[in-house]
């Protein structure tokens, strides 16, 4: 049997009350050597011994101090002597703990105020009291076990149900970090380099699991289509909606033996649409942005669903948000989706971005309320990565900056960035490059 099933056996036992005013079961215990002199304080407290319920006194070798043994105790009287080591004592000490039997160090000589009996809560006396005055507060101890014994019954079904909720606590967090792997496995491994234009991504959930879903995809020699969503909400829900939103996305469509590339405001009416036909009592919605890209020709058109609009940054500096019209995805079936069209030139940067990053730079001095506020910091971040060339460096850039942000332990919405470098054209076959960066 375990110390743990003892502890449980005796606790029962000694909690149904059916031994209050029988006499006290009561043990001196004796180290080496100690046999003689445990016997003589047997003797003493038999003697001295006028409190109701009598004690039944006994001596006992401490190391026969077993589970079996002290369940049929009441206390135990711990013959010491401070010159000697004591760490003979300490299993004992540690059973008689769990098993929640109180414990009277009877020492002779003076312990260091550090000691093991002061960390296993016992009671220590000088051994020269032996008589009346210990007999008064063994009397005190074994009376105030009663109510430390309704204590444990009070305790004990809450104890239990916390280690259920620490399992279901645990399982809750496993089952979170395979969703988390599951969520990375919808995002491109590597990024598509056409004809010059390269790019780079950055992934940083909040939490366990992302709102924000992204692809870049290659929809034939010329074309590079890119797609962002963010589903409302956080954590699991929202998570789980990108699901949809990637399994309803539909790019191009066959048109006899070829493919025919959909716009972007085409794509985001038949997003729009499938959300809602995949709806039941709950509406549940989402911003995204799609553009389109001829890498060879630079011409991009591009649509947006409620989301923050991209940043498109010149080569020579200046600074222009894409606005498009359009609601949010999963609202209202009806909506449609007009799109913008520019054309890129070389040393041009485009950023595709969720919202974020209006939390992600908090001012300095800002308290936890005003974490939450939004700013506009984060453009000015933004138009610093104009001119850097590489995506890969703009991406790491802004993860560096945000990784000093005041809060950044403690991410407030989820973030994610795309980055598109327009370079010199470049006639040689597509090609694909490792060029995603996930954070979590």
């Amino acid at each position: 049997m375990s110390n743990r099933q003892s502890a449980g056996k005796f606790n029962r036992y000694r909690r149904s009350g059916l031994k209050l005013m029988n006499p006290w079961n009561l043990a001196i215990a004796w180290g080496p050597g100690q046999e003689s002199e445990a016997e003589a304080i047997r003797m003493k407290l038999a003697e001295a011994w006028t409190e109701t319920p009598a004690a039944n006194l006994s001596t006992v070798r401490l190391g026969e101090l077993n589970p079996d043994h002290i369940q049929e105790l009441d206390g135990v009287v711990m013959v010491v002597d401070a010159a000697t080591k004591h760490s003979h004592c300490l299993v004992p000490l540690a059973v008689l703990e769990e098993m929640h039997v109180p414990v009277l160090a009877l020492v002779h000589g003076s312990l260091k105020p550090s000691n093991i009996f002061e960390h296993a809560s016992a009671m220590v006396v000088d051994r020269c009291t032996v008589g009346a005055a210990v007999c008064l507060r063994l009397s005190g101890l074994l009376h105030r076990q009663r109510e430390v014994n309704h204590l444990c019954r009070e305790i004990a079904p809450a104890e239990r149900s916390q280690g259920r909720l620490r399992a279901e606590i645990t399982k809750i967090h496993e089952d979170l970090h395979l969703a988390a792997i599951v969520q990375r496995d919808f995002l491109p491994r590597e990024l598509p380099s056409l004809h010059g234009v390269t790019l780079a991504a950055l992934w940083r959930p909040a939490h366990h699991v992302s709102g924000d879903i992204y692809d870049v995809m290659l929809l034939d020699d010329d074309h590079l289509g890119i797609f962002l969503a963010d589903t409302v909400g956080h954590g699991a829900s929202a998570a789980l909606m990108t699901m949809v939103v990637c399994q309803s996305l539909t790019t191009r469509v066959l048109e006899g033996s070829t493919w025919r590339i959909l716009s972007p405001a085409d794509v985001l009416t038949q997003l729009n649409a499938e959300m809602i036909r995949r709806q039941r009592k709950a509406t549940r919605f989402a911003t995204a942005v799609y553009c389109v890209i001829n890498c060879r020709s630079r011409v991009m058109a591009l649509a947006g669903a409620g989301h923050p609009p991209p940043l498109f940054i010149r080569a020579d500096g200046r600074c222009e948000e894409l606005e498009t019209s359009g609601g949010l995805l999963g609202v209202f079936s009806e909506e449609t989706y007009d799109q913008v069209e520019l054309e890129l030139e070389v040393g041009d940067d485009l950023l595709l971005y969720t919202d974020g990053f209006e939390l992600a730079f908090p001012h300095a001095d800002s308290d936890a309320y005003q974490q939450r506020l939004p700013t506009t910091r984060y453009r000015r971040e933004f138009e610093k990565l104009g001119g850097l060339g590489s995506p890969q460096e703009m991406i790491e850039t802004i993860n560096r900056q945000l990784d000093i942000q005041q809060g950044s332990l403690h991410q407030v919405d989820d973030l994610t960035l795309i980055s598109l470098h327009a370079g010199a054209l470049v006639p040689a076959e597509r090609r694909r490059t490792a060029k995603t960066v996930v954070y979590v």
